[in-house]
């Protein structure tokens, strides 16, 4: 019976994946792939100064589709990304995504190895969440080529750095990172399509400007430096269908192959961690396995399988998909935001104590349940009672 090598004892090599045979969307060859790869391009020169959103009191109807016509998608993609995520984004929204995206990314070996290890996801779910959060806004908010994007992703490289001189060769595959971003950029138009709404397609520049904004912000991160410190912007996919393309890629790439015993293990672990903290962060504790059911709906049967946990109650996943399609159809009818609620949001979280995020949300979460008891038991009370008094006709009638 082999013994699989120590972590610090690992080279580089060790989590590689083969894909030779199946190259990621936006690399042309084995030679680009492995030894010549596409630079990210730099940031785009301005031709203008960027329109500014219309006042409040012009901000009628469908006035964001109005505006983003008025934006060029090679230039402005930073404004264009700003003005979908924050007008129409929530948290909500943004965590479903987060973790599906990762669920997706503990496929992998090497993010399995590496996540496992950092343990955030463990011990500090919530926290972790809402760092990750606002990582994302950040870059969204101040722009892919900003100072304060580019000193945010430095410190994201040093909290990796701690992990790869315990797990070297975790963080030496570009693809994986993007995976990453890419994964939020697409993950609206992924489950506009898997809930079959009327709209499934995104304004055609925030098509366009997601795979502009998204290679300069995996430009400023850095593979360790046994793999040559590279960019994780080489090779990005170069526009929206490239961009769709390798999301779709990464769905089917064949993870059972490319695992052992103890990297489905740790991926399992990771996804259950993962579910649990969605369903604990956004649903009361009488109704988490409602939580775990909806993020069951959204990820792929394949990635349930290779992770081992368990498929969606098809009742619940009719359900929860006719749901999220009268969603998204009501949001497609509906006037247009006028204010950016994410902001409202964004901003809010960041006056948080970041070191007691968990223990605030459990706190919280536990005097609604409480609530949520009396309520419940309220109504089983009254239930029992127009039961038992079935008999009498002036009972429960109003009569």
């Amino acid at each position: 019976m082999s013994v699989n090598p120590g972590l610090l004892e690992r080279k580089k090599d060790y989590y590689r994946v083969n894909l030779t045979q199946r190259l990621p969307p936006g690399t042309d060859s084995i030679d680009q792939f492995e030894a010549h790869p596409r630079q990210p391009r730099p940031p785009a020169v301005p031709k203008r100064p960027v329109p500014e959103w219309p006042p409040e009191s012009e901000r009628k109807g469908k006035w964001i589709s109005a505006y983003l016509d008025q934006l060029d998608p090679e230039t402005e993609y930073d404004q264009i990304i700003r003005t979908a995520n924050f007008f129409t984004g929530t948290s909500f929204a943004v965590a479903l995504g987060y973790s599906s995206t990762f669920v997706h990314l503990a496929q992998t070996p090497a993010a399995a190895a590496a996540v496992n290890h950092g343990g955030k996801a463990y011990r500090r779910g919530h926290q972790r969440f809402y760092d990750t959060q606002n990582h994302f806004l950040d870059w969204m908010w101040y722009g892919s080529g900003s100072e304060e994007t580019k000193q945010d992703i430095e410190r994201v490289n040093k909290i990796h750095s701690a992990i790869w001189k315990n797990v070297p060769g975790s963080y030496s595959h570009p693809w994986e990172g993007q995976m990453s971003v890419i994964g939020s950029a697409y993950f609206e138009t992924y489950l506009r399509r898997l809930v079959g709404a009327r709209r499934q397609e995104p304004h055609p520049h925030l098509a366009a400007a997601w795979p502009a904004w998204a290679e300069r912000v995996c430009a400023h991160f850095r593979t360790e430096p046994t793999d040559g410190s590279r960019s994780y912007g080489i090779n990005f996919p170069r526009n929206g269908t490239e961009l769709g393309e390798f999301y779709r890629w990464f769905q089917d790439l064949p993870f059972e192959e490319y695992t052992n015993a103890e990297d489905r293990k740790k991926g399992h672990q990771l996804a259950e961690a993962f579910l649990d903290q969605f369903s604990k962060l956004w649903f009361p504790r009488q109704f988490r396995w409602l939580g775990r059911q909806v993020m069951l709906t959204v990820l792929p049967a394949k990635v349930r399988e290779q992770q081992q946990v368990g498929h969606p109650i098809p009742i619940v996943e009719a359900v929860v998909k006719l749901a999220f399609k009268l969603s998204f159809d009501m949001t497609d009818i509906m006037p247009d935001p006028v204010k950016p609620a994410l902001l409202d949001e964004y901003r809010a979280v960041k006056g948080w104590d970041r070191h007691k995020i968990d223990v605030r949300v459990e706190k919280e979460w536990r005097r609604r349940s409480h609530t949520m008891d009396i309520l419940l038991t309220v109504f089983m009370v009254v239930c029992a009672a127009c039961f038992l008094m079935r008999g009498h006709p002036s009972s429960c009638s109003g009569e």
